[in-house]
C-alpha cells in the first residue's frame, strides 16, 4: 500500500505588525507549524517557493492565519506582513 508523502511543515514564520504612522515594528506573532503548501496557496507565492519574501496580510489572509497565532491580528492598528523569522 502506497501512501502519499507527508507535506513539509513550514516552520519559522512570523507575522510582523508595523505602526501605520511611524512604520515602526510593534508586534511579532509566531505561526505554529503549518503545511508549506497551505501558505503558498494562501499567498499565491508564484516564483518564491521557499517563501523568503515578505507578504502583505489582508483581512482574508488574517482570518486564515488567526488559528495559527496566540494573539489577535489587529489590522486596524498595524500593517502586517508574513515572513520567515530570522
Amino acid at each position: 500500500m502506497n501512501s502519499e508523502p507527508e507535506e513539509r511543515l513550514a516552520r519559522g514564520f512570523v507575522l510582523q505588525g508595523f505602526d501605520r504612522t511611524t512604520d515602526e515594528l510593534k508586534i511579532e506573532l509566531h505561526l505554529e507549524p503549518v503545511p508549506i503548501g497551505q501558505l503558498r496557496s494562501l499567498f499565491d507565492v508564484g516564483n518564491d517557493p521557499e517563501m523568503c519574501d515578505a507578504y502583505s496580510v489582508d483581512a482574508v489572509k488574517a482570518g486564515a492565519l488567526a488559528p495559527l497565532v496566540t494573539e489577535p491580528i489587529d489590522l486596524d492598528r498595524y500593517d502586517f506582513f508574513l515572513q520567515r523569522y530570522a
